[in-house]
């Protein structure tokens, strides 16, 4: 729901919705989900013994020690906040906190070089605090260590390119539209198109883009607001991603935790509740907007 949030933009691009329309729009389904996952979560965590108290204690203290941590920090956030607020466009966002990063880093280190700023954004930051667990937490790689996801995003969207100029996918989406007739079957079929996209071709940007422009027209037919469109395509496309082990964020998830995506599927409840509860919306019809001309 972040207006940064890249499957955010493009959800409301690919449909010609207004992006912080979208947003407001997502709530249909998101905060139920949420809000579901959040007491899920609190469940396992209660019936969880075996928890250690005194490690959380270890990881403060060495954070504390070696770092110097304060409300300060929380400015970029907050310009974040108040850009959204005022609707300011996300590259101009981003650039903006990249700004006001470096000025903080400075102010708070004036021995800190913009090189040595550079090299980190680039290579990324070595924790040595001698606490294993917070180096391996804090020691990531910059921009040079998401070439690998990059390269996998590059040859999936080759792959959809291909279908879509075959017009394999476009041509089997097509066929269906023509076989709807209920409002509630063309959202529950769009949902269940990105979710066979993700499946199929394992690409978080094509389960929005190819039954996005697929489902546009039919959508705009019936008079059916684009934020429905665009919220299906975020719940049945970009939270799914992550449950797909062939799949970018699947995969990125599975490399960076260690944990088979079949292994952590299970327990990513938000994924698996968000295409539930867009499925409810359409049947029931609440959180279905309609243009004015049907109105």
């Amino acid at each position: 729901m972040s207006p940064l949030s890249e499957s955010t933009n493009l959800a409301s691009a690919i449909v010609g919705a207004d992006l912080f329309k979208h947003i407001k729009h997502l709530m249909w389904s998101t905060v139920p989900a949420f809000i579901v996952s959040l007491i899920l979560f609190a469940v396992l965590g209660l019936n969880n013994t075996n928890a250690d108290l005194s490690e959380i204690d270890t990881v403060i203290n060495v954070l504390e020690s070696n770092f110097s941590i304060s409300f300060w920090s929380l400015i970029p956030i907050a310009l974040m906040l108040i850009c959204a607020w005022k609707k300011i466009p996300a590259i101009i966002t981003i650039l903006l906190n990249v700004i006001v990063a470096v000025i903080m880093i400075i102010i708070q280190d004036p021995s800190a070089k913009i090189a040595n700023i550079a090299t980190v954004v680039e290579s990324g930051f070595i924790s040595e605090t001698g606490n294993t667990q917070i180096d391996l937490l804090l020691s990531r790689g910059g921009i040079s260590s998401m070439m690998p996801t990059v390269a996998l995003i590059i040859l999936t969207l080759s792959l959809g390119g291909i279908l879509m100029e075959m017009g394999l996918i476009t041509t089997v989406i097509n066929s269906l539209v023509k076989r709807l007739n209920a409002t509630w079957q063309l959202i529950v079929v769009t949902l269940l198109s990105s979710i066979g996209v993700n499946i199929f071709i394992g690409e978080q940007f094509l389960s929005v883009i190819l039954p996005g422009n697929a489902f546009k027209e039919a959508f705009k037919e019936k008079n059916i607001d684009p934020v429905v469109l665009s919220r299906t395509l975020e719940d049945g496309g970009t939270v799914i991603n992550y449950l797909i082990p062939w799949g970018i964020a699947g995969s990125f998830v599975a490399s960076t935790f260690d944990v088979p995506t079949l292994v952590y599927l299970p327990f990513t409840f938000f994924s698996l509740l968000s295409p539930v509860f867009s499925i409810i919306s359409a049947v029931t019809g609440i959180g279905v907007l309609y243009t004015e001309e049907n109105k």
